[in-house]
C-alpha cells in the first residue's frame, strides 16, 4: 500500500495543458487536483498511481512537493540593556 502524499505534475510540452490528459487524471482513483497553473498541477494522491498515469502520457514529470521554510526577517535585541 502506498502512502498519499503531495506531488507536483509539470507538463513539458509544447502549447497548454492538455485538458483530456488533466481529465483522466481526475478519474485516478484516490487522486485529487488541489491546485492548477497553465504547465502545472498539484495533485495528491499515490505515488504509485500518479507514476502510472505519467509513464502512459508523454509530456509528465512527476515530482514530490517541497516546501521550504520562509526566514524570520524581523529584528531582534541581541542583549539587553543594563
Amino acid at each position: 500500500m502506498s502512502i498519499r502524499g503531495r506531488y507536483i505534475l509539470r507538463y513539458t510540452g509544447a502549447g497548454p495543458t492538455p485538458h483530456a490528459h488533466v481529465a483522466h487524471l481526475k478519474s485516478v482513483p484516490g487522486t485529487r487536483v488541489l491546485d492548477a497553473s497553465d504547465k502545472m498541477l498539484l495533485v495528491e494522491g499515490r505515488r504509485s498511481d500518479l507514476e502510472s498515469f505519467t509513464q502512459g502520457l508523454v509530456g509528465w514529470v512527476l515530482s514530490p512537493e517541497k516546501t521550504i521554510p520562509v526566514p524570520d526577517t524581523r529584528k531582534k535585541i541581541r542583549r539587553r540593556a543594563r
